[in-house]
Formats: structure tokens, sequence, C-alpha cells
């Protein structure tokens, strides 16, 4: 018969302090967050390990560890406790209407293409909810969306990560292209410009195993070509268009990315310059991505329809 928990007496306060021990190691800590004394907290602790029926943690020189058994309860207490904050912003949306606060994590091509125009639409049909977008690579909103700072991603699960903790709907490859600033020597090659005359030139690239980095690598191996002899590596994209606007550096990006900054509104000329050359680059498809058994708020629900809406290519009147 399966461990029943519930039935063994594993209540919310229990709950609370192993999602607290998640985050810090002594337990005085974490029963000072909770507004609890440092006894109370090991009479919880107790209560646990008899409820658990396994050991749930051991002490050391820094406090105390959580066991393989702890840490894992721990993280699923962390993701119970989110899905019933979720749950009472739920009610007070539903009652109050619709109004609330959405997260959204994404990687830099399909925030800039479908997030930040389905953002204009939502800012404009719901002016009750508010959005925070979270920009950065797979490997760093996972974690984000697992235990509930994300209520969904525009992203990939990383090759590191579990995928049966994710509910995943594939999208859409991401293209990619070579940019330079708008000066560059490359500018005035012939097109397309050959992967030898770009290899004589230093790149830009995030860090190894960042999904843009490999395609590039793998465009270039099966060219029989070898990497580039002299490399930046960084994980900001800020600090990456600064130094291709500042030198002769180049680098991949999304092309949806270089796009925005290739040309203004107005059609003008912008910050750098798209390179049209030999290399194909696409990246691989990226997914919109929930927690596994996650229940959407009513807010996230809009947001998330109106985020793919954009990326379906569908016309929605503001």
């Amino acid at each position: 018969m399966a461990l029943d928990l519930l039935r063994r007496g594993m209540k919310i306060s229990h709950l609370r302090l192993l999602a607290e021990l998640v985050r810090q190691s002594r337990l005085t800590d974490a029963a000072s967050a909770l507004g609890i004394t440092q006894p109370a907290a090991s009479r919880l602790m107790s209560e646990i390990e008899h409820v658990a029926g396994a050991e749930i943690y051991v002490r050391s020189g820094r406090g105390i560890e959580l066991t393989e058994v702890g840490r894992k309860l721990g993280e699923r207490c962390v993701r119970v406790l989110q899905e019933l904050t979720d749950a009472a912003l739920d009610v007070e949306h539903h009652v109050s209407g619709q109004r609330g606060h959405v997260n959204i994590g994404s990687v830099t091509g399909p925030a800039v293409e479908y997030v930040l125009p389905a953002i204009r639409h939502i800012r404009l049909s719901y002016p009750e909810i508010s959005v925070s977008v979270e920009i950065g690579p797979s490997v760093v909103l996972a974690p984000m969306l697992e235990d509930g700072r994300l209520d969904f991603s525009l992203s990939r699960v990383p090759l590191n990560a579990d995928p049966d903790l994710f509910d995943e709907r594939p999208l859409r490859r991401e293209p990619a292209c070579m940019v330079a600033r708008l000066d560059h020597p490359l500018t005035r090659h012939s097109t397309p410009v050959t992967a030898s005359a770009l290899l004589g030139f230093d790149w830009v690239f995030p860090p190894v195993g960042a999904p843009i980095r490999t395609t590039a690598e793998c465009a270039l191996r099966d060219m029989g070509l070898q990497l580039p002899p002299k490399i930046l590596t960084t994980s900001s994209f800020l600090f990456t268009l600064a130094t291709i606007q500042r030198s002769n550096a180049i680098g991949p990006v999304a092309r949806s990315v270089a796009e925005s900054f290739a040309w203004l509104p107005d059609g003008s000329p912008g910050s750098i310059g798209i390179l049209e050359t030999e290399l194909s680059l696409f990246v691989e498809t990226y997914s919109f991505l929930t927690r596994k058994g996650q229940v959407p708020t009513a807010a996230a629900q809009i947001v998330s329809r109106e985020v793919l809406r954009e990326v379906n290519g569908e016309k929605v009147q503001a």
C-alpha cells in the first residue's frame, strides 16, 4: 500500500517548515522565517520523520542538511504550497474579475517576437492584469517554473532536468543569424558571406551548452570547419550586443532579436547589421511549458492565451 502522508498526520505546518528548509540550512533561520520557536521547529521535524517513516535530515557543521528523502519531500512541499497560493489567487480573481499578476519566462527570441506584442495587447484589454517577464536561458527558467516562480515559459526542457516535471507543448524552431556592427568589414563582402570569412573575426558566444551556441558549432562542423580561434563567452545578451556594436566581433543571435535591433520602426537602420551567410542556423524547437499538474490562475490563462495567439499568428482586436 502506498504511503498516505495525510492519513499519517502530515499538516500544513510540516509542509511550510520543509519548504523553508529547502531554501536555508539552519533550523533556527527557518523557524524565524515562519514565526515559530526553534524548539517548536524541532518538534515539527520529529513529527515529519514519524509521518514519513524515514530520516529527513542530519546535523552538519552548517546546521542541518536534508537527506535525499527530505530534499525530495521538501521540493514537493514547495510546489504544493505554491498550488495553494495559486488556488487562493484563483478564487480572488474570479470574485474580483479579470485581475491578478502573471510571471512569464522566455528565451530571448520568442520574448521579443511574441511575448512583447502580447503584453501590449494585454495592457489595453486587461489593464487589471500585471505581468513580469523573466528572460534567460532554459537552464535558468526550468527551476523557476518547477518551484512556482513562473506561471509558464517559452523555453526548452534542459538536458539535466526531469521532463516528467513539465507539461510541454512544442511550438517552433527558432531561426538564428550572424550579426555585426553596421560598418563592419564583412558588410562589404558579397553575399552570402562564407564561413571561412566569418572565422577571420572574433566571435561572441553564450556559454557552452546554450542552444544557439550548439547550433553554430554544429553548422561549422557540418562544413568541416573548426570553431573560431578567438571566442568571447558571456551569458549577457546586453554585453553581447555592446561588444558587437563597439568592435569587429560577430556572433549568432535569434533572427527575431537581430531584426528588432537592425531596423528602427520607421525602417531606417538600427544599431547592428544582419550578415547573410552560408551558415544554416536553426535552434532546436522551443515549447510552451507549465508545471506538471499545475492549475493556472484565471489571469495566467488569459495571458497564456494571448501569447499563444501571437505565436500562432492570430489577429486580435485591441
